[in-house]
């Protein structure tokens, strides 16, 4: 009888173990992913981060904005702070225009918001 007791105590006892053990490799994996998306979030923030400027255009015509973490400026001054990057378009609204850029060959090129396909690049 005791020890069947006993038995019995350490199949619970070892099931604990079990169902704690499976706990932490499932959080230890989803721990791992999120770091890991985190970091190639970051990575494709990298790529359109900074100074842009429109190329093939007259000095006295040529744009230029800047990419922040806080937002999109222009001339120091934020145009927006909503806009999305997902590591090959940047789109953003200023006003009622919506302007849409192509990251292609480590330049921009806006396709949308203009009568022409302006080159963007950083400067």
């Amino acid at each position: 009888m005791k020890l069947q007791r006993f038995w019995v105590e350490q199949c619970q006892y070892g099931r604990w173990i079990i169902i704690v053990v499976i706990t932490v490799i499932v959080f230890g994996i989803g721990s791992l992913q999120l770091q890991t998306t985190i970091d190639q979030h970051q990575q494709r923030m990298q790529q359109v981060i900074g100074e842009w400027q429109e190329q093939g255009v007259a000095p006295d015509k040529v744009e230029t904005f800047e990419v922040r973490q806080q937002g999109i400026y222009r001339q120091g001054r934020l145009l927006t702070s909503n806009y999305s990057w997902n590591g090959t378009q940047l789109r953003y609204q200023f006003g009622d225009q919506v302007y849409s850029y192509r990251y292609q060959d480590n330049a921009l090129i806006r396709y949308q918001s203009a009568h022409y396909n302006a080159v963007f690049e950083r400067q």
